[in-house]
């Protein structure tokens, strides 16, 4: 996803969202924001959390007026196999 430039003053906003394939399960997530020249303090990470279903959510802002940035949400998913109860007699 492209972070916009900034512009009249106000950051460019973008989000990003990554859902997992069906059947499988969220087990964890992230995102990562890339700066689209050297001034990576410019690009700011604003949130990275998971959200309802199996999905992770990402928010970020750029304050540069001249170069925009990335971002990239990511689901760590997994295939929940269920092992049956083991009795003893």
């Amino acid at each position: 996803m492209t972070i916009p430039v900034a512009s009249g003053g106000y950051p460019g906003r973008a989000a990003a969202k990554a859902e997992c394939p069906a059947g499988e399960t969220r087990t964890g997530g992230g995102a990562m924001v890339t700066a689209g020249n050297s001034y990576a303090d410019r690009y700011e990470l604003g949130a990275s959390i998971p959200v309802t279903g199996e999905g992770w959510w990402a928010f970020a802002t750029n304050s540069d007026p001249n170069d925009p940035g990335k971002l990239k949400a990511y689901a760590i998913c997994a295939k929940v196999v269920r092992n049956p109860t083991l009795t003893t007699p």
